[in-house]
């Protein structure tokens, strides 16, 4: 996930149209099965972004974390940098799963290639997937 098209960022699922200013993404109707299951609504939520979970030549994977405490969406750790933890905050919005995913796959990434994983660079992934997911670019 980044802020160019690498993959087809910015192309969700089913469009083949790059920006959409003026026009949210649609919301995807939540199933039983993913609101029984976390998990799969945080894949079909990375599918549908073109989330592409993999860094450094390593695929990342999503673990579901319903431990992490109330404001903490996310957490990415350096000992385990290939996964990436979303807790029930998350789960507050598609669009807030979705760029918490983003968010922590920067980290995830940085990590990833031994450097250090600041906000700064991860709030930028955040903020840009935010802007289309809300019409905005």
């Amino acid at each position: 996930m980044g802020t160019g098209n690498h993959g087809g960022f910015g192309n969700t699922a089913g469009s083949d149209v790059r920006y959409r200013k003026g026009v949210p993404v649609p919301i995807t109707p939540k199933t039983l099965e993913m609101s029984l299951n976390p998990l799969e609504y945080a894949s079909a939520i990375s599918q549908k972004y073109k989330i592409h979970l993999k860094g450094s030549g390593q695929k990342v994977i999503i673990k579901y974390d319903p431990d992490l405490p109330m404001g903490i969406y996310g957490k990415t750790y350096k000992k385990t940098p290939n996964v990436i933890y979303v807790g029930p905050n998350a789960f507050a919005s598609e669009s807030e799963l979705a760029t918490t995913i983003a968010h922590e796959l920067n980290h995830a990434r940085s990590y990833l290639k031994g450097r250090r994983a600041p906000e700064k660079t991860a709030r930028k992934s955040e903020k840009a997937l935010k802007s289309y997911i809300g019409g905005k670019r």
